[in-house]
């Protein structure tokens, strides 16, 4: 990950900088007050309640299975900004925003976002795992994902834990959760030090960030409280690769959720996506969503 030219204003010092080039991961503290927390929660609880975006297979079980009326051990929601727009307009949204461009430079722009809850007593670990191993390999990638803890995340509800230095790996070989092809889930299996790892406990509030390379992964949650954490995801123009490839581990998916997905596009839903990403033109521009499009037909 290349570093910003100037260090510009924003929520780190130029210590905490250094500190994620170093190692490809920070914490970083009270990036949302209480009061955010409070209003970003309680909005992420309503979508968790009501299975916000379950027909359009943007919810699902992150490490199950995903069937209908089955418990969920990761319960995810991506496109969070679809269902609560006003989330994107918060304090907490701006600061993140800030924070991104000293660590990526002036083109660093928001790419997505999404929601997760580990369920109480028994939310499912959160397998050691590259971002990078969900794309194929077409674009080079230059993101961050700012993880915001909406309580107190410790060992006992699955804080996150980071491998130092493992942003500068490739992309290391990975299979589908328990060799499950149904789950949306990767895990790493091989080339990185396990006895390496990081944890990083925050308070509600606090943020962990990592680069699309760094390796992560989370325990479960044993405490009697659901764990959420909302994430935003930030990156500068993605790079089209010289020689692109596949991944033998995404080519052999074959998820509950993706046929969900297209039964909901089939019976009407191309309409509300496409209405979404007009929206989407008004929050960020005609010029840089002509730019996001363009960049994934090259």
């Amino acid at each position: 990950m290349s570093e910003p030219a100037d260090v510009i204003a924003g929520p780190l010092s130029k210590t905490e900088i250094k500190s994620f080039h170093a190692n490809g991961f920070l914490v970083a503290r009270e990036i949302a007050d209480i009061a955010s927390v409070q209003v970003i929660r309680a909005r992420i609880t309503q979508l968790f309640a009501e299975q916000a975006g379950r027909r359009e297979g943007t919810f699902f079980d992150l490490t199950g299975s995903d069937e209908d009326n089955k418990e969920m051990g990761l319960p995810q929601l991506l496109d969070v900004r679809s269902y609560a727009p006003e989330l994107i307009q918060t304090d907490f949204f701006a600061k993140a925003s800030r924070l991104a461009v000293q660590l990526l430079g002036a083109n660093a722009k928001f790419v997505a976002d999404h929601a997760l809850v580990k369920p109480a007593h028994h939310g499912a670990v959160t397998p050691w795992h590259q971002d990078d191993a969900f794309r194929e390999g077409i674009y080079k990638h230059n993101e961050i994902s700012i993880w915001l803890a909406l309580q107190e995340t410790d060992d006992t509800n699955g804080c996150l834990g980071f491998i130092p230095g493992s942003h500068r790996f490739p992309v290391l070989p990975h299979r589908s959760f328990n060799g499950n092809i149904k789950v949306h889930a990767l895990e790493c299996v091989s080339g990185w030090p396990p006895d390496k790892a990081v944890y990083c406990p925050l308070h509600a509030g606090d943020c962990t960030v990592h680069s699309n390379l760094t390796l992560h992964g989370a325990g479960p949650n044993t405490s009697p409280h659901a764990r959420y954490a909302y994430v935003l995801v930030f990156g500068t123009p993605p790079e089209r690769m010289s020689a692109p490839y596949n991944y033998a581990w995404l080519a052999e998916k074959c998820e509950t959720r993706l046929e969900r997905r297209r039964n909901w596009l089939r019976r009407g839903g191309l309409l509300v996506h496409g209405w979404r990403r007009i929206r989407q033109v008004n929050q960020i521009g005609l010029r840089e969503f002509t730019r996001r499009l363009f960049s994934r037909l090259r």
